[in-house]
């Protein structure tokens, strides 16, 4: 029963923490005209606080993560499609990211807060 109210708690803070995280790319693209870079959480981070007025202080650590991580970011080729995303129940990344569209796996359980208009497949975790 325990277990149970934890996943809640961890999949409640991670669509929060997702949702604000969002919010300040969607802030991000709209002064810069440019999604944040995402080759690294640290550089994530470091656009998202060059956002004035700051929408978020950092980037948080993504309660699902068992080493610590903080929420991944992801741009698709395209320049455009995003996705910000915490790993879910299982750890793992269970996604593709494409031009305008977001496929999950079987069994997938992110947590996914993207501008893909097309979605195939599904998660358990939510998309926001």
């Amino acid at each position: 029963n325990f277990r149970g109210i934890t996943a809640d708690a961890k999949n409640s803070t991670a669509k929060a923490d997702l949702r604000n995280l969002k919010m300040a790319v969607i802030l991000y693209q709209n002064q810069f005209n440019v999604l944040p870079d995402d080759s690294s959480a640290d550089k994530f981070e470091e656009c998202l606080q060059n956002y004035s007025p700051r929408v978020v202080d950092r980037v948080p650590t993504d309660p699902w993560s068992s080493t610590g991580e903080r929420y991944q970011f992801e741009v698709a080729a395209d320049d455009e499609t995003y996705a910000v995303w915490s790993v879910g129940k299982n750890g793992s990344k269970n996604f593709t990211l494409g031009s305008d569209t977001i496929t999950f796996t079987a069994n997938a359980d992110d947590i996914v807060g993207t501008n893909a208009k097309d979605v195939t497949g599904s998660t358990s975790g939510g998309i926001i």
